[in-house]
């Protein structure tokens, strides 16, 4: 009988790992993967420069993620920080050449999954 309990419960562990390996599998292919063309969509030349447009880059962004994200996580949060390459400071303006995305999805048992990618424009 003990052993019938300890396989059940083993039988869950398994489940419940397997489950977490597929969406951190899952979402990191949706993050890194993300259609570069979006991005191009949101450049805009600003005073002979490329830059991106922070509104539409958002737009298209999170219109993404609502897409794929959700298949492997419920809750997911997106932050934008948007900065110039020249100095690396923080851009206030509505046309930027940088930007980091941080994406981060709760999963199973209030595990986090946590992703930073960053998009540059350069000339």
């Amino acid at each position: 009988m003990i052993l019938l309990f300890l396989s059940a419960i083993l039988v869950v562990f398994c489940g419940l790992l397997f489950s977490l390996s597929f969406s951190v599998q899952g979402l990191n292919r949706a993050i890194i993967n993300t259609p570069i063309e979006m991005m191009y969509r949101t450049v805009a030349f600003n005073n002979s420069e490329m830059k991106f447009e922070k509104e539409k880059f958002e737009e298209n962004i999170i219109s993404y993620y609502d897409s794929t994200i959700i298949r492997y996580s419920k809750e997911y949060e997106v932050d934008f920080y948007y900065y110039d390459l020249s100095d690396g400071s923080m851009c206030l303006s509505n046309y930027c050449s940088g930007v980091e995305i941080s994406v981060n999805c709760k999963l199973i048992m209030d595990y986090t999954f946590k992703r930073v990618m960053y998009y540059e424009l350069r000339s």
